[in-house]
């Protein structure tokens, strides 16, 4: 049987973290490496990242607990990435003494591993809409999970580095070409789901002797 699982992974805002692609070097440090080991032990899992105010990092974890220079001087935000997975019981401890092993290594912190609650987020109102019941809820939960790993898995497969200094980042964020994979799988979720999609574009409006500058919001959907 599984266990479903959390944990916070704070970045410091500097060293190998001091740039946009903080992100890709926790995940190719911690995450690749812990999953790669663990492959035949985890169901699935899934990772999200953060920069935010204290109120927001503080979700999922004991912020007390984290080094106060993991802050961001000027900001006051945190650099994190939620990483969720489902382990078999019999190898949780091992892979958590592993992944804690591995953020040591990668100078990042956490304050712990903690139980992940999947029915109230993934079987939850933001992911599932109407009728809830108990039935839907878990399936859904469950689809949703097999989704974001496959997501995370693609990400992984299409990782690059560490370069010279340690690194990594996807092909996308090298000098861009205006075409990447990723943006064929974001198309077929969306040409396929039909999602709404609307980008928003704010402009001033000229004022005259009878009235001040104005801003405009006007909204274009965009269909895939």
């Amino acid at each position: 049987m599984a266990q479903i699982r959390q944990v916070r992974i704070f970045a410091p805002p500097h060293g190998l973290y001091d740039q946009e692609r903080w992100a890709e070097t926790v995940i190719g440090r911690i995450v690749a490496p812990c999953v790669q080991q663990f492959e035949g032990s985890l169901d699935w899992y899934w990772f999200t990242r953060y920069v935010s105010g204290a109120d927001e990092a503080a979700g999922d974890c004991d912020l007390a607990a984290i080094p106060a220079n993991f802050m961001h001087r000027e900001t006051g935000y945190y650099q994190s990435m939620r990483f969720r997975y489902a382990v078999q019981d019999e190898a949780r401890a091992d892979f958590e003494e592993r992944c804690r092993a591995l953020i040591g290594d990668a100078g990042c912190a956490i304050s712990g591993f903690l139980d992940y609650p999947i029915l109230d987020d993934l079987g939850g109102a933001r992911h599932v809409e109407q009728p809830r019941t108990q039935q839907r809820r878990e399936r859904r939960a469950q689809l949703v999970a097999e989704h974001y790993c496959s997501i995370a898995k693609l990400i992984l497969d299409a990782l690059k580095g560490p370069d010279a200094d340690g690194r990594y980042h996807l092909p996308h964020h090298e000098p861009f070409t205006g075409e990447t994979p990723f943006q064929a799988f974001h198309h077929i979720y969306c040409n396929a789901t039909d999602v709404p999609l609307f980008v928003r574009l704010i402009q001033q409006v000229p004022g005259d002797p009878t009235r001040q500058p104005q801003l405009q919001e006007v909204s274009h959907r965009v269909r895939f």
